[in-house]
């Protein structure tokens, strides 16, 4: 009988891929899991152990119920992930979880598991010698402090012995910090990079060669900077891999480029090594004001100069903006306005998303702004004419059940360099 229990699902499947590998890695045998996407199946197994990772925005959907059936059968539920990470006591206490793992989990998991199996699945002492947990002992919140990961190329991308693959992370850390956004928080302000001798060996599973980076053009560099020959390294390595019938899809889902990246020397490498003629940018806002207040550190300018540059060598721009941001005025909203019509008119792709603060970011407790008249009309138009994508519409009421939970229960965020400070 499997005692452990891993609680796949589309949104969480890329990371417990990555965690299986490393598990394998260090000795752990995965026969001793059931690892399935169907939570009736775990269910009926009544596994001692059951494996979770979500993010904030999935607490409100079936994990509830999933949790309450599983404590019925006595289990002891372990998660990860951004939420885990950003709010271990809410995680703990309200949505009835023993253990979060706090930072990068590929050693934490092994250590954790293996302590389990050895106490009989219970909260002991001995788990305070694990760096990156949390959990209540004796009624006590205990945290073992943030556990990173500086090499995670140590660890396969995915395991052997069971046949799961996902797009492959080549690099980790952002140092741009974004003020709405996690990942810098979580992962660190520098980018760490898989080997490309790694990246090749392990690409040979992918029929479509996927990546997952922060940046796809900042390969090789610490991240705010271009090293042109890396990353043309990287591309040249896994050309044997196209001619055996792979396809090489680079700088976009589920990763983008930073729109300052994009030149005509970056563009013309993917026209010699890889097949997509699309490209996932981050503009933002039509405003320089309001991209230097959210910690962009580009500028319209780059956004524009990028679509161009995109369309003269024949690639297809997919921009997203966020709208309703914190202190947005009309005036802003006005200016991106005027720069998603002229990306749409250029023949680019607009994907517009809805201010949402996420905990565990400096932003965190900032409200998002009303969305102007014109906003809504030129939103709701586009959309008719299918001119625009995104989810701004269900992430306004999303949005404010965010806003509601980190009024109610805001934590001090764990992150990887220690305490955030907040911008609001």
């Amino acid at each position: 009988m499997q005692e452990i229990a891993v609680r796949m699902t589309r949104r969480n499947h890329n990371a417990f891929v990555h965690l299986l590998g490393a598990l394998e890695s260090q000795g752990f045998d995965l026969s001793e899991l059931l690892i399935t996407k169907d939570f009736n199946e775990i269910l009926k197994a009544k596994p001692k152990v059951v494996l979770y990772s979500f993010f904030t925005e999935e607490i409100w959907g079936d994990l509830p119920r999933e949790v309450r059936l599983l404590k019925e059968n006595g289990a002891l539920l372990v998660a990860g992930g951004y939420h885990a990470i950003a709010m271990p006591k809410h995680t703990l206490k309200q949505l009835g979880f023993d253990v979060a793992v706090i930072g990068e989990g590929e050693e934490v998991i092994y250590q954790l598991l293996t302590i389990l199996k050895r106490t009989n699945y219970r909260i002991t002492p001995e788990l305070a010698k694990v760096k990156g947990l949390a959990f209540y002992l004796n009624g006590e919140f205990t945290f073992t402090g943030f556990a990173k990961v500086e090499d995670f190329w140590r660890f396969p991308p995915y395991p052997e012995s069971v046949r799961l693959i996902s797009p492959i992370e080549i690099s980790r850390g952002c140092p741009f910090r974004c003020y709405y956004c996690q990942t810098p928080y979580i992962k660190g302000f520098r980018m760490r990079h898989r080997p490309i001798d790694q990246i090749v060996k392990y690409s040979r599973r992918m029929k479509d060669m996927r990546y997952i980076t922060p940046n796809a053009f900042a390969y090789g560099s610490p991240g705010a900077i271009l090293k042109l020959d890396k990353l043309e390294a990287l591309l040249k390595a896994l050309q044997p891999l196209r001619k055996e019938g792979r396809r090489l899809f680079y700088g976009t889902f589920p990763s983008e480029v930073r729109p300052e990246f994009v030149l005509p020397e970056t563009l013309e490498l993917l026209i010699d090594y890889a097949d997509n003629r699309r490209l996932a940018i981050g503009a933002q806002s039509g405003d320089d004001t309001m991209l230097k207040a959210m910690h962009r550190l580009h500028r319209v300018e780059h956004v524009q100069r990028a679509v161009e540059y995109m369309l003269e060598y024949g690639f297809e721009p997919v921009v997203d903006f966020i709208v309703g941001l914190p202190n947005e005025s009309a005036e802003s909203q006005r200016r991106s306005i005027e720069l998603m019509k002229w990306i749409m008119r250029k023949g680019g792709k607009v994907r517009a998303h809805y201010f949402m603060p996420l905990p565990g970011t400096p932003w965190a407790r900032c409200k998002p702004s009303p969305l102007s008249e014109e906003m809504k009309k030129f939103l709701g138009r586009m959309a008719a004419k299918r001119k625009i994508e995104g989810s701004w519409g269900i992430q306004i009421e999303l949005s404010k059940r965010l806003q509601k939970l980190i009024e109610e229960f805001y934590e001090e965020p764990m992150s990887y360099h220690g305490s955030i400070d907040p911008v609001c």
